[in-house]
C-alpha cells in the first residue's frame, strides 16, 4: 500500500516537473530576446544612470529630456 503511494507520488512529481520544464525554457528565451526598441530603452536607461551620477541631475523633467534625446539618436 505504502509502496504504491510512494510510486504514485514520485511519478506525479516527475510528470509535473517534465510539464513545467518547456514553459520555463520558453519564458527564459522570450525574456532574453529584446526588440530593437526595448534594447535601445535599456541602453538609454543605463546611460541615464551614468549621466545622473556624473552631472548630479534628477527629476522627471531631466529624465524625460535625456531619454528623448537618447532615443532619437
Amino acid at each position: 500500500m505504502i509502496s504504491r503511494f510512494v510510486t504514485t507520488t514520485v511519478a506525479a512529481a516527475f510528470l509535473i516537473g517534465a510539464a513545467a520544464a518547456p514553459t520555463i525554457a520558453s519564458a527564459q528565451a522570450a525574456q532574453k530576446e529584446l526588440t530593437p526598441q526595448q534594447q535601445k530603452m535599456k541602453d538609454c536607461s543605463a546611460k541615464w544612470k551614468e549621466e545622473k551620477a556624473a552631472k548630479k541631475v534628477s527629476g522627471k523633467k531631466a529624465h524625460n529630456a535625456f531619454m528623448s534625446t537618447c532615443l532619437k539618436g
